[in-house]
């Protein structure tokens, strides 16, 4: 007797139907979350020496060569969201746009930490860390589920 599992209507083999609504909100999410981004690159971009000293060798003391890993922000920041933006390899520039919220997030606790999260309220409102938490759980959400059909490229990467 077979046994029935849980997650039975996942591996059903149907054609995905696709909802305009449901893909026109992707596109909003995709395109939002990269505007927010890329003024963070613009930023590093404008004093990378500044970065790389006050920032990560200060903070990210075990990363060798603060300045090339402020480059790698840099254009993680930059490229990052103009493809995932589009639609061209989204999964990729998703997965490297994780990984630097994630050094981001890392930043927030080591100078605030957790500011009574989750109940606790901030004096400032909203805990440090927020902005970075929600890009990274977005970054998080496209690296798995893909840019969506209204992209350029939705299957390459």
């Amino acid at each position: 007797m077979a046994t029935e599992t849980p997650f039975k209507h996942l591996e059903e083999d149907r054609p995905a139907k696709v909802s305009l609504p449901a893909e026109v909100g992707v596109l909003l999410l995709r395109l939002v979350v990269s505007f927010m981004v890329v003024h963070h690159g613009l930023q590093k971009l404008y004093n990378p020496e500044g970065f790389a000293q006050n920032m990560v060798a200060k903070w990210f003391p075990f990363l060798p060569c603060p300045l090339a890993w402020t480059y790698v922000a840099i254009t993680m920041e930059l490229v990052g969201p103009v493809l995932l933006a589009l639609g061209i390899c989204a999964r990729i520039a998703s997965f490297g746009l994780f990984a630097t919220m994630i050094f981001a997030n890392l930043f927030h606790f080591k100078l605030t930490g957790l500011e009574g999260f989750p109940l606790g309220v901030p004096a400032s409102g909203a805990y440090a860390f927020e902005p970075s938490m929600l890009c990274g759980a977005i970054f998080a959400y496209f690296v798995l589920a893909g840019p969506g059909k209204l992209s350029l490229m939705p299957n390459l990467l």
